[in-house]
């Protein structure tokens, strides 16, 4: 798998370990404290008390008008509706902003107790009511994914994210489902599809390949496609044309390549920035000769001196490194690139 599709599918399958992550950074083991004299201590929690968890402490209530802040005017809960089901708004990171705030030393319940008294606080009536059932159903859920093993080696990815999917909805009907987790999910099916799609179009044009590809991002996406296209960096979309277009132009001469991709980055970074882009691959080119260079030498060295100490062959080393890299920090960077690499591979075997 290359870095590019990695990237696509850490972007669906992300949030598998996030909740059970999330739940255990916010136990009630890590946020409690050892003071008797926590002024928490003196209100009440509803959430496991009443069956809709909408009841509030007085004590919560006056607290939270100090405890949460923002630039200017909260959304109004038309405006929070809206942009969740258009992407725009991620309730789980606006939860986590909350959770954030919370005072010093509260538990995991009574920093939730500040959150529902902020809700009631802001919005009230049915409105209050809806975001705090919300957040109630949220939080049985995310004690729920601590029951569920997501690193078991019996699931692929997708099974694994499949058995999420399904306990949301123990927990949530298909509209707050949908406002919840719906980008996500979303993203996630891209994600595990994507690989399908690229496989399927290979052999096409890649004019028409990009078409279709972005036909594909926005059926799988639905309503989300506006707000994740416009989040979706300058760069990302550059490295995803390239990908598309790599078919055809692995059939082009060298010289009609490097036109193409040269007209590809004008078109999303103008002439300077393709300017500063083509510095960087000339350098990157030239360091990659002088690796390869570089591992021939050495080769070579090792070859033709088979019975050098270790002490003298690090030094002939170093000095073969220092004369082709150009210096000595250079040199050194290397070495410890080396001994990196190979520490790694003997870490997976």
């Amino acid at each position: 798998m290359n870095v590019k599709n990695l990237r696509y599918l850490s972007y669906g399958i992300g949030a598998l370990l996030l909740v059970y992550i999330a739940f255990r950074i916010i136990s009630p083991n890590q946020m409690e404290t050892a003071n008797d004299e926590n002024p928490n201590d003196k209100a009440e929690s509803y959430f496991r008390t009443q069956s809709d968890g909408f009841s509030v402490d007085p004590f919560y209530l006056e607290s939270a008008k100090t405890i949460f802040s923002a630039d200017g005017q909260f959304l109004r809960f038309d405006e929070i509706l809206s942009r969740a089901k258009s992407g725009e708004l991620n309730l789980i990171s606006e939860l986590w902003s909350l959770r954030r705030q919370c005072p010093e030393g509260s538990t995991r319940e009574q920093c939730h107790e500040y959150i529902k008294a902020f809700i009631q606080n802001e919005y009230g009536g049915e409105e209050a009511k809806r975001l705090v059932s919300m957040l109630s159903n949220y939080l049985k859920y995310e004690e729920a994914m601590v029951n569920l093993d997501p690193s078991s080696k019996s699931y692929t990815n997708q099974e694994r994210y499949e058995q999420i999917k399904q306990l949301r909805r123990k927990y949530f009907d298909k509209e707050d489902a949908e406002l919840i987790f719906g980008l996500e999910e979303a993203t996630a099916d891209f994600s595990f599809n994507r690989k399908n799609f690229l496989d399927e179009t290979k052999n096409i044009k890649a004019e028409e390949r990009i078409r279709l590809y972005e036909d594909y991002r926005k059926k799988s996406f639905g309503s989300f496609y506006d707000a994740v296209a416009a989040r979706e960096p300058k760069f990302d979309k550059f490295e995803t044309e390239m990908d598309l277009r790599q078919n055809e132009l692995s059939k082009l001469s060298g010289t009609e390549r490097e036109t193409k991709e040269k007209e590809v980055r004008i078109r999303y970074f103008g002439k300077d920035g393709n300017d500063r882009m083509e510095k960087v691959l000339r350098e990157m080119k030239e360091e990659e000769e002088k690796i390869s260079k570089l591992e021939v030498e050495e080769k070579n060295l090792l070859k033709d001196n088979p019975n050098l100490s270790n002490s003298e062959r690090e030094k002939k080393l170093m000095e073969l490194r220092v004369q082709t890299l150009g210096s000595k920090e250079l040199a050194e960077e290397y070495s410890r690139r080396l001994e990196y690499e190979k520490t790694l591979k003997n870490s997976t075997n």
